[in-house]
């Protein structure tokens, strides 16, 4: 076979490089170079890119919050807030509201240690607003209230002292700079009834709600200041008043409700003890219909109903409460409360054992979910002394002895160990050493 084709011809020489050619190329890759460089650092868009979404406007964000705070939903008005101050970091104002509504939502917390956690974030946010403006007045003013419910929340008292001065010293700090500032006074108020200065909390308050009639904070301090002073019928009026400015405030009507309850149980008649119970709970229901996923207004019914000894209703609303928060040891606690005050000892030992010491899903007759058990503080000292004396009326089962004595030294070890927690302890020792000396020596 032959190969066939044309002579081999080679190429004409390439064309030289020139100066001024190669000083165009390397300007041009250069100038690629910029360019890709500039898109990253998002001087200048990918002609590619999908065009730009507008940023939302922080004023945007607040009104929302404000919105949502007005319509009672307060975890929405934190988020939105916390939106505002993500697109406007250097905004006092911002900082400051959210700090006020983290301290208002921490009314609706169960556990102590949950509460100061939204009290921690609330002071890194009032913190944030008095960095960026040291002579705002108004974030002065916010801060002596999240200062004081701090206090409420502190678990020892020389941390519960020194919040309270610091809230002390933010007011004045407050008035410096605005010295009839009625959010100032009002908290202030505050501080001061929880400081114990009764008569001085009262004129303190009495002055910021004639300061600021249309705000909602003035009346519910001053309302919380007449209500520490025992001066129940008064304090109703200003959370009317408060409740008027604001109506979709869950915590307001809780707030009420207590305080109508704490008149008719305080009442000399009977239709007047009726009537302030039954406003009570009315308000108690306003509340969980504002709320409906949150379990504290129907477990201030069930107190209510408890109060009053009617067990059965009790025990229906704490049983409610427990539906919406099924793994809440501190709602055991109080449902077992309700079973001990109710008789019902045999159901009382298994729903405060879930409190105090947690129990499994198959333990659980309620629920049917593990829980663990909460530990022992201000606002579980009940569940633990009532889950010991329920031990120790059931003393003759094994180990029920053993368990109550424990129990029982935790409590004499505590800070809230006191005569009326000794006295209890007492009748429940009394009670296991007698079924001891029945028990035969094998």
């Amino acid at each position: 076979m032959q190969l066939r084709g044309s002579r081999f011809k080679p190429t004409p020489e390439p064309p030289h490089l020139t100066a001024k050619k190669t000083a165009a190329y390397v300007a041009v890759i250069l100038l690629g170079i910029g360019f890709l460089r500039l898109m990253d650092l998002h001087y200048i868009r990918s002609p590619f890119a999908a065009p730009p979404t507008p940023t939302r406007p922080a004023v945007s964000y607040a009104a929302e919050g404000k919105a949502f705070f007005d319509a009672g939903r307060l975890d929405q008005a934190i988020a939105a807030y916390q939106k505002a101050v993500g697109v406007d970091p250097k905004n006092p104002q911002l900082w400051a509201e959210l700090a006020r509504i983290q301290t208002y939502s921490s009314s609706m917390i169960l556990s102590d240690a949950s509460k100061l956690e939204r009290m921690n974030e609330a002071q890194d946010s009032i913190l944030k607003a008095l960095t960026l403006d040291k002579e705002y007045a108004l974030g002065y003013a916010i801060k002596v209230l999240v200062l004081d419910w701090t206090a409420t929340y502190s678990e020892d008292d020389a941390t519960r002292q020194k919040n309270l001065a610091d809230a002390y010293q933010a007011s004045a700090e407050a008035l410096i700079r605005d010295p009839n500032n009625p959010l100032a006074l009002a908290f202030k108020a505050e501080v001061l009834v929880d400081q114990a200065n009764w008569s001085t909390a009262l004129d303190v308050g009495a002055q910021a709600a004639d300061l600021a009639p249309d705000v909602m904070d003035v009346h519910r301090a001053f309302a919380y200041v007449l209500e520490s002073n025992g001066y129940y019928s008064r304090a109703v009026d200003e959370y009317k008043k408060a409740i008027a400015i604001n109506p979709n405030l869950a915590f307001l009507h809780m707030s009420l409700g207590v305080n109508y309850r704490k008149l008719g149980e305080t009442a000399t008649d009977t239709l007047t003890s009726q009537n302030m119970i039954d406003a009570a709970l009315n308000e108690f229901a306003i509340a969980a219909g504002l709320n409906p996923t949150d379990p504290n207004p129907y477990l201030s019914i069930a107190q209510t109903y408890a109060n009053q000894g009617d067990f059965f209703a009790a025990e229906l609303n704490a049983q409610k409460a427990l539906s919406l928060d099924k793994t809440n040891p501190l709602i055991y606690g109080k449902l077992g409360v309700i079973y001990y005050h109710a008789k019902n000892y045999e159901t009382a030992i298994k729903v405060l054992k879930c409190a105090v010491r947690g129990c499994t899903a198959a333990e659980n007759e309620e629920q049917s979910v593990d829980v663990a058990g909460v530990s022992l503080s201000a606002g579980t000292l009940d569940f633990y002394y009532t889950y010991g004396s329920v031990l120790a009326f059931y003393g003759n089962t094994s180990g029920n002895c053993t368990e109550a004595r424990s129990i029982f030294s935790e409590l004499r070890a505590s800070p809230w160990y006191d005569q009326t927690v000794e006295g209890i302890i007492r009748e429940g020792e009394v009670i296991c050493a007698k079924f001891e000396s029945r028990t035969p020596t094998p």
